[in-house]
């Protein structure tokens, strides 16, 4: 898919930031997220799509930022920065804030949270 062809399917997108283009995708619940061009890229813009989750409250749609740092320890990270975390195995989150996350009637949910692996190989 395109950027144009985002814009066609699904109009103006539900959010702008400095990072993405948000659009859902209402007949498959899912996310259309379209990365800025130079955005961790090398000038390309890359979309993607994930799956749709809904905010518990709407008025307050993310966790707070205690529960933001329960969710990276529960997965093995402590902190390393204020907004940089790392686990034992080398994996970093990278910028990682409440804004990142949605909290769902079922719980925390990752939704934009950038990971690498110095471990892996190109």
């Amino acid at each position: 898919m395109t950027l144009d062809e985002a814009y066609n399917n699904y109009g103006e997108p539900l959010y702008v930031g400095s990072k993405h283009l948000v659009w859902k995708d209402n007949a498959r619940n899912r996310a259309v997220k379209a990365t800025r061009p130079g955005y961790l890229t090398d000038g390309s813009v890359v979309i993607i799509s994930q799956p749709w989750h809904e905010p518990a409250d709407p008025s307050s749609p993310h966790p707070s930022l205690e529960e933001t740092t329960e969710f990276m320890q529960k997965f093995g990270f402590r902190q390393v920065t204020l907004n940089d975390w790392k686990r034992v195995d080398g994996v970093m989150a990278r910028e990682v804030k409440p804004g990142d996350f949605i909290k769902t009637k079922d719980g925390v949910v990752p939704i934009d949270v950038h990971l690498e692996d110095p471990n892996r190989h190109a």
